[in-house]
């Protein structure tokens, strides 16, 4: 079967385009098309390096350690890979990466790469470097679980309790504080019940903080010497904080109140304990955000409604099929100029 091939004289035209596409074939012995070295590195390097090299790298990430990388790429699988739908793809702005301040979004044609990069098995060669210098770039060296003393060990392992335990003292400070409003109408569940809420709910949080911050550690996220005040994260890392330690306030004003009975006293601790549930509240909510994204609660409310929801101004990114346009077509003639695989 025959085709025309565009030559880099010729006017391009969107057939000439296809037909280019199509005559650039496999490239490598594997059928790979993207090659790491000359399509995947300039992007990583260009967009990537300079806020997660080994010079800062923010959220103990760095995009030149392949084993950091592969934490968030599914090989084969794109879609699957939180590198590329979580942060390259996604329309929350304190996620996407890199951040619009700094070039980002990347471009449909860089994006088109990366995906086919991650489909094709991400390939990347043991002598690929990201500084293009030639020489392998200085690692950070990481203690092994081996050389990890038990305190060490026992801290990280705790870490990954704290999404199975975080919702047990939110639990515990909301029942505690409709108590309290219940208790205005019935006193008798007014102070008892809510008085246990708050104790139960202060030591749980306590605990469940301290497995935050470790579990934070574990996914990238940066101990608590990380400050980076433009990250949602570190608002809601620290929110969290300050609920813990209004709990734990609470809770000793509350003890007081039963040694040295006081109508201030417990006065006091039932306010602090419907602000503590407010504050709870508002930090679920930016966590819930966090994980699924800013448009979770709109489209969960627009379901319950019956209502659409409203689409904003922000720039969805459609990877799934990207269409070449006008504009591209000098830089596809480019690439007609380089040495074409061989055709049948």
């Amino acid at each position: 079967m025959g085709a025309t091939v565009a030559h880099a004289d010729e006017e391009p035209t969107k057939e000439t385009v296809d037909v280019v596409v199509i005559k650039r074939m496999a490239v490598d012995e594997d059928g790979r098309v993207v090659n790491f070295v000359r399509d995947i590195a300039p992007i990583f390097r260009e967009h990537c390096l300079e806020c997660h090299g080994p010079d800062e790298a923010k959220n103990d990430f760095r995009i030149d350690d392949p084993d950091l990388v592969f934490d968030y790429v599914e090989a084969e699988d794109a879609m699957s890979s939180s590198l590329f739908t979580d942060y390259m793809t996604t329309d929350d702005d304190d996620m996407l990466m890199p951040p619009r301040g700094h070039g980002g979004p990347l471009s449909a044609g860089e994006l088109a790469l990366v995906r086919l990069w991650i489909d094709e098995g991400a390939n990347w060669p043991e002598d690929a470097m990201l500084d293009g210098a030639g020489a392998p770039l200085p690692t950070v060296e990481e203690m092994s679980v081996e050389d990890m003393g038990l305190v060490a060990r026992v801290w990280s392992f705790q870490g990954f309790l704290h999404p199975a335990t975080v919702h047990f003292p939110i639990a515990m400070l909301v029942v505690g504080a409709l108590f309290v409003v219940l208790g205005w109408k019935w006193p008798a569940v007014g102070t008892q019940i809510p008085l246990a809420c708050l104790l139960i709910g202060a030591v749980s949080s306590i605990a469940a903080t301290m497995m935050g911050w470790s579990f934070s550690v574990e996914k990238g996220y940066g101990s608590w010497n990380r400050f980076d005040f433009d990250a949602e994260i570190f608002w809601h890392r620290w929110s969290a904080v300050i609920v813990t330690v209004s709990a734990t306030v609470f809770a000793v004003i509350a003890l007081m109140s039963l040694r040295n009975p006081s109508p201030r006293l417990t006065s006091t601790w039932k306010i602090g304990l419907l602000l503590v549930a407010g504050l709870v509240g508002a930090v679920g909510h930016q966590g819930g955000e966090l994980t699924y994204g800013k448009g979770f609660y709109p489209k969960a409310f627009s379901i319950l409604l019956g209502k659409p929801l409203e689409s904003d101004e922000t720039e969805l990114i459609e990877v799934e099929a990207v269409e070449i346009e006008e504009s591209d077509i000098e830089e596809v003639d480019a690439i007609d100029q380089q040495p074409l695989a061989a055709a049948d």
